[in-house]
């Protein structure tokens, strides 16, 4: 380092440069390109430790980079305290995979964040279990839940395999606008479950994972009155057979997730059809709809978006009853009959829908698809009225290409194979981790 006229790093002097350039002269572009090629992150942050130029340049570049981040990125807390110093107030969202292993390294984590990132709004907590020997004991060890409540800015939390002790703590958080709670402990009692939502008066989207606890499902009915401003409700892995939704007033948005294919009763439609006026989108995954049931969705009929992957086959073109859709996505449970009529019949009534999505498992020719795309100019006339078509089903190259041909001279009217979505069909990331477990 002496040669590059930067000094001893280990307390020596600075020493007298020798004639000529030095590294300290190179332009902005160029310690930027030496960033570039330090691929460890450790690496740049001894780099910019180094000397305050270098701290500057590594400053610019971690704020267009770590607006989110994962525990696991750094092993050290003097690592992490440097990085937070230089970029915290960027940083939106915070991965903290935890286990009793972790205790000495995640309290003081969370407390550099609290410190630190002044805009942290989300954090997604991991919890892991350990099964093996018991680690040791912390004297004085804080509590996550504790640390968590005192981060300024947190509006939204997920908590995954969180266990009771944990989850009883979440009556505390009074600011958060989103929760979301992957895993419910059956060892929490019903009182607990219940009072896990006192004070969430702000709360507009709730995800529910009752895992193993799907019995618990049959309390949302009693979340209504402490949830007045919720938007949007995931229940995942619920019990099909509970039949009240609950009076959830502002509820826009409702997605139900079975885990294997099942059937909900009439009376839950009926609940929603009866206190969810003001439902806009709906999502129904390993959710069969009976034919018979068709008609109380269709009384829904404020929906923009409907996603459901088992929709009868004979009852596709009803679908056309539902003249506010904006998008509609669908797999069915057997083979449409006549499924180009069909299509062409609910498109001519939906003129507002801009984007229709055939699944992975929709039964249609090849020859009955070309049929369908060669009359839809004839349906879709208006330039200004434009519409993606989606076909997951759409296997081979060659298809794909002579259904692409049909409406290649059509600006208005495009047809994808490669799973694109809108805005109301985008995949639900919101607890997606790219966790680091090494």
């Amino acid at each position: 380092m002496e040669k590059l006229g930067l000094g001893c790093l280990f307390g020596g002097k600075p020493q007298e440069t020798s004639k000529g350039p030095s590294i300290l002269d190179l332009n902005y572009e160029c310690y930027l390109e030496i960033f570039a090629h330090l691929s460890a992150l450790e690496d740049r942050l001894n780099l910019g430790r180094a000397h305050p130029l270098f701290r500057d340049v590594l400053r610019d570049v971690l704020r267009t980079r770590y607006g989110k981040i994962n525990a696991r990125i750094l092993k050290t807390i003097p690592d992490w305290e440097f990085l937070l110093r230089l970029c915290g107030s960027e940083v939106s969202r915070c991965e903290v995979p935890h286990g009793r292993w972790d205790e000495p390294f995640t309290y003081p984590f969370l407390d550099l964040l609290g410190r630190h990132c002044p805009n942290l709004r989300q954090a997604v907590i991991i919890f892991m279990h350990a099964v093996t020997a018991t680690p040791p004991e912390i004297p004085d060890r804080g509590n996550i839940m504790q640390l968590l409540l005192e981060l300024p800015s947190l509006i939204d939390l997920t908590l995954i395999d969180a266990r009771s002790a944990q989850q009883e703590q979440l009556r505390h958080f009074t600011k958060l606008e989103t929760l979301d709670l992957d895993g419910v402990d059956p060892n929490l009692s019903n009182v607990a479950f219940q009072q896990m939502f006192e004070n969430k008066e702000s709360v507009v989207r709730l995800l529910l994972n009752f895992g193993r606890d799907r019995r618990r499902s049959h309390q949302v009915p009693q979340l209504a009155d402490k949830l007045p401003s919720l938007e949007h409700l995931t229940l995942d892995n619920f019990d099909v057979n509970f039949s009240d939704l609950g009076d959830f007033k502002a509820l826009q948005s409702l997605r139900l997730i079975a885990r294997g294919v099942a059937e909900v009763s009439n009376d839950f439609y009926r609940s929603i059809a009866r206190r969810a006026g003001s439902l806009q989108k709906l999502q129904l995954l390993s959710v069969r709809v009976r034919g018979d049931q068709v008609h109380h969705i269709l009384s829904f009929s404020r929906l923009r978006a409907l996603d459901c992957d088992n929709w009868p086959a004979q009852s596709v073109d009803q679908l056309g009853q539902l003249t506010e859709l904006e998008c509609l996505v669908l797999d069915c449970i057997d083979s449409p009959a006549n499924a180009s009529r069909q299509l062409s019949s609910l498109l001519t009534s939906c003129l507002k829908l801009n984007h229709l999505k055939l699944g992975k498992r929709w039964q249609m020719p090849i020859a009955d698809a070309n049929r369908f795309l060669e009359k839809l100019s004839a349906i879709r006339k208006d330039p200004n009225n434009k519409l993606l078509l989606t076909f997951d089903f759409v296997k081979t190259a060659d298809s794909q290409k002579k259904l692409k041909n049909i409406l290649m001279d059509l600006d208005h009217l495009r047809v994808s194979f490669d799973g694109a979505t809108c805005h109301h069909c985008q995949p639900d990331t919101h607890s997606k981790c790219d966790t680091i477990f090494d």
